[in-house]
């Protein structure tokens, strides 16, 4: 029997049934979410704001919907699929077209996608061993080779020599990924797959993958193998039955989905970002102790962190945001990080599932030093590929005009 479909607007509220509280509060709490969202009295949850994806509970699955209208799961996964192609993707490439009618399982698309690189061969390359051989075999050590040949050992010849291997980054980010889902497949599709996986070692730690010419077939696959370990999460029901879920903070992809265009995509290599907070103040309090106060912009341009103190020309922030721009939060942030940097220019960055001109923000006080924000909108809808690109191009012509 098929569970039960319920869709929710980003941040809504769910009243939940028995046994799908402590579900709910072991996920919330594996991703740092704060319990207080659940309402245990009444048991409602509020779901985090902002988060998108699933949740299969025992007898019915929650649909998270982007708050955006006409934004649908598919077109956030396809912003992951960008996110984790190599810099110099082609965004032609069909992976970016949009199957509204396509299924949301990320297991689903990860099996199929290993499938089918697991048929054409997993990656290999070539990997320096150091053996005791019986023969001469690449480079041989002639020192440990004369102490072998005295210990009167049969592998006289210890040789290095380089050999093809499966035992690779990319193919262990696809072990790490098949392992974590490998409890919710089909045990014969599962039994068959692990077979290629042999000669792979298990790594606690994700690698970072560049892919080249030769990976390039593995780029959807690894996409949703990185999807996996970092979103998506197992919940064990009890008596061999397993549930998937997959929470998919949209406010940070929102904001790396533009990093990213900006770096890679714009030609223009004045754009930066900070990878750490930095301090611009220290705090004494009689209660609380001395403590240090720190900020981090979105992303800079033309950041000069020689001159003292340092500047930036202009401070550009994310907002994932539906309501109208330049809400006061975000005008006082806006005006805070333009004092810290001495920027004259401040943009704010906003989704839209439609093209939209930019918005522009007057202050009516002339004695401000920040005297206009702009707000430029990036549309993240469209089904294609072409759309894809064109939106993207588009968005860094908006920006780029600006500076």
């Amino acid at each position: 029997m098929e569970p039960d479909v319920i869709h929710i607007s980003q941040g809504g509220l769910l009243h939940l049934l028995d046994g799908e509280k402590e579900i709910l509060l072991k996920e919330f709490t594996t991703r740092g979410i704060s319990s207080g969202c659940i309402d245990v009295q009444q048991n409602i949850v509020s779901f985090p704001q902002a988060y998108v994806g699933y949740i299969n509970l025992p007898t019915r699955k929650i649909i998270i919907d982007s708050k955006h209208e006409g934004l649908d799961l598919c077109h956030i996964i396809r912003i992951y699929y960008f996110l984790y192609a190599s810099d110099s993707a082609d965004l032609d490439d069909p992976i970016y077209n949009v199957d509204k009618g396509g299924t949301y399982d990320i297991i689903e698309l990860f099996v199929s996608e290993l499938d089918r690189v697991v048929k054409k061969g997993l990656p290999v390359e070539y990997k320096e061993r150091i053996d005791n051989l019986q023969y001469l075999r690449g480079n041989p050590n002639i020192v440990q080779t004369l102490i072998n040949k005295r210990l009167a050992k049969r592998e006289v010849f210890e040789c290095s020599y380089d050999e093809l291997s499966k035992d690779i980054a990319i193919n262990q980010v696809l072990y790490k990924a098949y392992n974590k889902v490998s409890q919710i497949m089909d045990i014969g599709r599962a039994g068959l797959l692990k077979k290629d996986f042999v000669d792979v070692s298990e790594v606690y730690r994700i690698p970072n993958v560049k892919l080249h010419t030769n990976t390039m077939y593995c780029k959807k696959a690894l996409t949703l193998a990185y999807m996996i370990l970092n979103d998506l999460s197992v919940s064990d029901y009890g008596d061999q039955a397993y549930g998937q879920n997959l929470l998919i903070n949209f406010d940070k992809l929102f904001e790396d989905f533009v990093k990213k265009i900006l770096v890679s995509y714009s030609g223009d290599y004045n754009f930066s970002y900070w990878d750490e907070e930095k301090q611009y103040a220290k705090c004494n309090s009689a209660f609380d102790g001395d403590y240090l106060k720190s900020y981090i912009p979105d992303m800079l341009y033309m950041y000069q962190d020689k001159e003292i103190p340092a500047s930036a020309f202009c401070i550009l922030d994310m907002k994932n945001k539906t309501s109208k721009p330049f809400s006061n939060a975000d005008v006082y942030q806006m005006f805070f990080y333009a004092n810290q940097l001495h920027s004259k220019k401040v943009i704010l960055c906003y989704p839209a599932c439609e093209n939209r001109e930019n918005a522009l923000l007057k202050f009516d006080n002339e004695s401000f030093s920040l005297r206009k924000i702009h707000g430029v909108y990036i549309n993240i809808a469209g089904n294609t590929s072409k759309e894809f690109k064109e939106n993207i191009y588009l968005f860094v012509d908006k920006v780029k005009g600006l500076m």
